[in-house]
């Protein structure tokens, strides 16, 4: 009776070894063979992508800053007003010229109203104005003072004066006046030409 349990013992021992290989057969057969094989490499694994250097955009202050280094000095537009410049001649504008119809004691009166500006750097000193028909120089008449104003005193720098100068010229200066139309100023240092019309 005992060898026959014994027998039954080794029967259920070596059944359940048999068992146990062909569950590792089958389990070996599912996962793809033993820990010892290895694997082969995916065929959808990823490559890295090649790095593309990339610029960070430039700020709104390094823009400003880029602009501004680039940019060049504006040319100043200001226009001061011009200083007296010593060695400037006067300015001398004629406003009107005209000659008077022939007096009864046959001298005619030519009346020539200026505008006298000093662009000198020094004082502009008083000279009595005279005009002048070809040869011939006539001065300012004597009562033409107060006419003639400030034109006749000396002109600081920059300082503009303005006048009526009367001269009495004689028939025949006349004449020739009322020929040409024309006739010499000579004021501040300057000669000035003349175009005289019939008052």
């Amino acid at each position: 009776m005992l060898l026959r349990g014994f027998g039954k013992l080794i029967a259920i021992v070596v059944a359940a070894g048999l068992a146990g290989a062909l569950i590792g057969i089958a389990l070996a057969e599912l996962t793809g063979g033993d820990d010892s094989s290895t694997p082969i490499a995916s065929a959808t694994s990823t490559v890295a992508p090649a790095v593309t250097p990339t610029v960070a955009p430039l700020t709104e202050t390094q823009t400003q800053t880029t602009a501004t280094q680039t940019q060049t000095q504006p040319t100043s537009t200001t226009i001061e007003p011009a200083a007296p410049v010593r060695g400037l001649v006067p300015r001398v504008e004629v406003l009107s010229a005209q000659i008077a119809p022939l007096s009864a004691d046959g001298g005619t009166l030519v009346t020539v109203r200026v505008r006298v500006t000093n662009r000198r750097g020094r004082a502009l000193s008083p000279e009595d104005p005279v005009l002048l028909v070809g040869p011939d120089a006539v001065p300012l008449d004597d009562g033409a003072n107060a006419a003639a104003g400030a034109v006749r005193k000396a002109l600081e720098p920059g300082e503009p004066a303005s006048g009526s100068l009367r001269f009495t010229v004689p028939s025949a200066i006349a004449q020739r006046i009322r020929a040409s139309g024309k006739a010499q100023l000579k004021i501040a240092t300057r000669t000035i030409n003349l175009r005289i019309v019939s008052a």
